[in-house]
């Protein structure tokens, strides 16, 4: 009777973990809805004496993620036109989970130790960019300017 009753309790307390994890399986595998509108990152690029920059580079990204490394859901590039000025637009794929900004090496302006040091605009002041700039959630769909300063070394 007793072993019977421990086998009903160990049932019973299954039955109880799978009814309370249904909820959670459910809300982790629906993603929000995503926008239908594009999301745009727009700004100007500068040089270190504060005239526009050509041909500096920038690429906006979404990562879908999983596990540790995720994956890429979209990656476009751009580069500044003559007067500074840059524009990159995208609908956001679904499945994406993260959306970043970071500047990139072009034949005009090569980055790193013999070309120039990316700075992006904080607080209104540039600050050396160290790693990708995320865009907030909130965000897509919407338009968001990004300035950025190239500082040759």
């Amino acid at each position: 009777m007793k072993r019977r009753t421990l086998n009903y309790i160990a049932m019973k307390r299954r039955q109880l973990l799978q009814f309370l994890a249904l909820p959670l399986f459910l809300v982790g595998s629906c993603k929000e809805k995503l926008p239908t509108s594009p999301t745009i990152v727009t700004g100007k690029i500068i040089d270190e004496k504060g005239l526009p920059l050509e041909g500096a580079g920038l690429r906006l990204s979404g990562t879908d993620v999983k596990g540790f490394a995720g994956t890429t859901t979209f990656s476009i590039t751009t580069e500044s036109d003559k007067d500074g000025n840059y524009k990159l637009s995208q609908i956001i794929p679904k499945n994406t989970d993260h959306i970043s900004i970071l500047s990139r090496p072009t034949d005009k302006v090569p980055t790193g130790n013999q070309g120039y040091a990316p700075h992006i605009s904080r607080n209104n002041s540039f600050v050396l960019e160290t790693a990708p700039r995320d865009i907030a959630r909130e965000n897509w769909g919407k338009t968001t300017t990004l300035n950025y300063q190239f500082i040759k070394q």
